[in-house]
């Protein structure tokens, strides 16, 4: 997995900008992209929030623009963390690089 935010920032309430958070999971087959895919849509559905995907046979981007992470804070949505935790109990060892996330 690694995580990089984009230099593009959006403003958040007050004027804070925040910055895209994007991730990418690395799966060892088409299976395990198929489900951590299921199971991120179920997590969509639940939250009603659907970040920009894009995947291959075995990984997954995921991407949070600065709108998108503000408006998860103002509801004290778990879903970043949930996805990270979906994707840990799939994903092959590729490191983690990039900053912290929220």
């Amino acid at each position: 997995m690694s995580e990089n935010e984009a230099k593009q920032a959006s403003a958040a309430p007050g004027g804070e900008r925040v910055a895209s958070l994007n991730l990418r999971f690395e799966f060892a087959s088409y299976a395990d992209t198929r489900r951590f895919l299921d199971e991120m849509a179920d997590l969509s559905k639940r939250e009603d929030y659907y970040p920009d995907v894009s995947f291959g046979k075995t990984y997954a981007n995921i991407s949070i623009d600065g709108d998108g992470q503000t408006a998860l804070q103002q509801r004290n949505s778990n879903f970043i963390n949930e996805i990270k935790v979906l994707a840990e109990q799939l994903t092959t060892a590729v490191g983690t690089a990039g900053s912290g996330t929220r």
